[in-house]
């Protein structure tokens, strides 16, 4: 039998690649998102260094698995990535991970169980947003990413330069006063998740405006609502209940610990949702 191995997507596939996560809309939009996430990005840098999307052996049409989602019937997909570096791991059925990295002696750095909410698009774009006098609400700039990247609790080497990344190619949303200081943001990930919401100053409600104004302009976009919270959050999770947000399912961000050092381009990321 011929042995499994990672075949390249050509990127003149992307669009029919994503597609496939049409079927059942929207049980698999987190996988559309991220499809079609790398052909924005692509669009506005052809080269991205390290930018390289695989299938096993180059099944994606029949299945849907590919390294950045992975289908969770599809453990040899798991067992070709090199774990020698770090992933950033989304997934909502660790177990297989877990089986895997004690197959491969991959060591577990972090895991973080947090639960998705979402909020139909239809329900977002009925928000009305009130923006305080002496208050504007507006895009991120790529300068903002350092106050970002300070404030993030979740901050390591390289969450920078991702930060800014998503700043430049993804929506975002940010809370200013008159002298344009930032006071709230909230970005949108390589998934489409609502994520890294923050501010400033608390209890001032300036939490409670970004969500609504930034849900509200991704749903003008035709976009659903996403987001994952923490289990342990009980502020945000109060907060997008409060908003109709609805929680779906457990997910669980796992990060290994890496073998070897590299400074990545972009996020090394993977999704464990699939297409089944």
């Amino acid at each position: 039998m011929e042995e499994d191995r990672l075949v390249e997507i050509p990127r003149s596939d992307w669009e029919e690649w994503r597609d496939l996560y049409k079927r059942d809309w929207p049980r698999h939009e987190i996988g559309f998102n991220v499809v079609q996430n790398y052909i924005d990005w692509s669009k506005h840098d052809r080269k991205i260094k390290d930018l390289v999307l695989y299938s096993l052996n180059g099944s994606w049409r029949e299945n849907g698995t590919f390294v950045i989602i992975v289908s969770i019937r599809k453990a040899q997909v798991l067992e070709l990535v090199d774990w020698d570096y770090y992933y950033i791991v989304m997934c909502e059925h660790e177990a297989l991970l877990f089986d895997t990295f004690k197959k491969l002696n991959v060591r577990v750095g972090i895991a973080r169980p947090h639960i998705m909410y979402f909020l139909p698009k239809e329900e977002a774009l009925k928000f009305n947003v009130i923006i305080p006098a002496g208050l504007r609400l507006g895009s991120l700039e790529p300068r903002h990413a350092k106050i970002i990247t300070d404030l993030w609790p979740h901050r390591e080497t390289g969450s920078e330069f991702v930060i800014e990344r998503l700043v430049r190619w993804n929506p975002s949303m940010g809370l200013f006063d008159e002298q344009g200081n930032l006071l709230g943001w909230c970005l949108c990930m390589q998934t489409g998740l609502m994520a890294s919401l923050g501010v400033i100053e608390q209890r001032k409600g300036y939490g409670k405006l970004v969500v609504m104004a930034f849900a509200k302009k991704l749903a003008e976009m035709g976009r659903n609502l996403y987001a994952t919270i923490m289990v342990e959050n009980e502020p945000s999770k109060a907060l997008f209940a409060g908003l109709g947000f609805k929680p779906t399912k457990d997910i669980n961000w796992i990060r290994n610990r890496e073998r070897k050092f590299v400074e990545w381009s972009i996020e090394p990321y993977l999704a464990l949702v699939g297409v089944s």
